[in-house]
């Protein structure tokens, strides 16, 4: 096969799985489901300034609304909507096409920091197929548009367009302000492509300046009580260095396996003999040196996160796949030539083909939901409700105007009642607070508890009991279950 195929099936491969994993019946992840509400709200609603408590920037949620807009919505009795399942699908397929395009931007990019075909093959299968990749490209995660601009902004510095490399790496920003972590990285790759000057790093610095006041315009435009900024900082508020580095360094590491598939350990292994081998033989040579370079920003980040408190979710490892895929690719190539020396060229190609069957193996496998990545630290939240859809039909077919207080599922429950549903959902944080709240209410209309069966409810209800009110079941389902409240007589 020529290295022109070998690059189309790898591309094929990629949709193909990642199509795959779009078709699979799975409910939003509750971060999916509060960013599809805020697509359907302007796909649907026209509210494209993305009203509400928001805390990331509107790129990847504006692409959803989009894919929402063109692919999805319909009139129907002339209000325009879209069931849940159309508003799955849709929300998650621009991550899908984004991802597809990231196994040719990382064979691009790898081709043009080694000019070599066999190695940005390589690299491109390890994308292809990564379980970690595969997991969040059917997703309405903010990450993967991010992913792929920010991979845009390191192949356009290779090839020496600073301009070009800020203004991705600015929309990477404008996706999801994590981006952010790929500035040094990116200065980095440049200065050891090409070098650095005070006039590029000026066209590379414009577009981030100007995509920042874009930003800050469009929150402004929101004239919401809180900015999205102030919201991003409180959501991620970082809680000082890490009390037990080495569990975090466990827990990264049980995730981490699952980078580059079955072989991630061997071919990272490999990745640190090439460098260091590199570093010793010929410490000049460009390619040592983007070995180096990217070596040290997968330290930098892994340390950094194993040191310092961030929340220990699976799709903070999403910017290491385009870095591992390279690095992995480097280090196969490296034990290639290592074992072709001392065993028959058959003999390694069969050891190959075992290697890309395994990857294509382990990338279907992460398609169907069957590896613990895609739920932020295996926690099972992704497609753990899967009969939320049922909740919410449930609860939409009571009376006009019924009140339902919740705790532990808003964002889900947001994004399945449905734009024009008529309920009113009540958010109570605490028992106290659901109690007083609820005895404030003067409504009469219908009340209800609505709660996962694996949450502790009971004291909830006993609250409400000892308030005086009329706890009564009328929902019970595999998943969740609901309560009917009914207030005591007032006074």
């Amino acid at each position: 096969m020529s290295r022109r195929r070998a690059l189309y099936l790898i591309l094929l491969i990629g949709a193909v799985i990642r199509l795959h994993a779009l078709g699979q019946d799975v409910r939003f992840h509750p971060d999916e489901a509060l960013f599809a509400t805020f697509a359907r709200q302007a796909a649907l609603n026209g509210d494209w300034l993305l009203h509400g408590s928001l805390d990331k920037p509107p790129l990847a949620i504006y692409a959803s609304a989009l894919s929402m807009t063109l692919f999805g919505a319909r009139v129907d009795n002339t209000i325009l909507t879209f069931d849940y399942r159309v508003g799955e699908i849709t929300a998650r397929l621009p991550a899908v096409f984004a991802q597809i395009l990231l196994v040719a931007v990382v064979y691009a990019l790898t081709r043009r920091l080694y000019r070599g075909r066999t190695v940005a093959a390589w690299a491109a299968l390890f994308a292809a197929c990564s379980p970690v990749a595969v997991a969040f490209s059917a997703t309405a995660f903010t990450d993967g548009l991010m992913l792929l601009l920010m991979t845009l902004a390191l192949w356009a510095i290779s090839r020496g367009s600073w301009l070009w490399s800020g203004i991705w790496l600015a929309l990477a920003v404008a996706s999801k302000q994590q981006a952010l972590f790929y500035l040094p990285l990116v200065l980095a790759l440049g200065w050891a492509v090409d070098g650095m000057s005070l006039r590029r790093c000026a066209q590379f610095a414009a577009p981030l300046g100007l995509g920042a006041l874009v930003l800050i315009a469009w929150d402004a435009a929101r004239a919401q009580s809180t900015s999205f900024w102030t919201l991003a900082a409180a959501n991620n508020a970082i809680d000082g260095l890490a009390a037990d580095p080495g569990a975090r360094l466990g827990a990264w590491t049980d995730l981490g396996r699952l980078l580059l598939g079955t072989p991630t350990f061997l071919l990272l292994g490999g990745a640190a003999l090439a460098v260091i081998s590199g570093v010793i033989r010929r410490p000049r040579e460009q390619a040592t040196v983007i070995d180096t370079v990217l070596a040290l920003a997968v330290i930098v980040y892994i340390g950094a996160h194993v040191l310092i408190n961030f929340n220990v979710y699976d799709r903070y490892l999403l910017p290491l796949v385009p870095l591992l895929a390279i690095l992995g690719a480097r280090g196969g190539v490296w034990l290639w030539g290592q074992i072709s020396r001392i065993s028959p060229r058959g003999e390694v190609a069969v050891i190959a083909a075992a290697i890309a069957l395994a990857l294509v193996v382990g990338g279907w496998n992460a398609a169907e939901g069957n590896v613990n990545v895609g739920g932020d630290g295996g926690n099972g939240r992704r497609g753990v409700y899967t009969d939320i859809n049922e909740l919410a039909d449930f609860l939409n077919q009571q009376s006009l105007g019924a009140i339902i207080y919740d705790r532990w599922i808003g964002w889900e429950l947001g994004y399945y009642l449905g734009e024009w549903t008529d309920k009113r959902k009540v958010y109570y944080p605490t028992i106290e607070t659901l109690v007083a709240g609820a005895l404030d209410q003067p409504d009469p209309a219908p009340r209800y508890l609505a709660a996962p069966v694996d949450q502790p409810i009971a004291s909830w209800l006993d609250a409400l009991r000892e308030a005086g009110f009329t706890v009564t079941r009328v929902y019970n389902a595999q998943r969740f279950v609901v309560y009917e409240l009914l207030p005591p007589p007032r006074l």
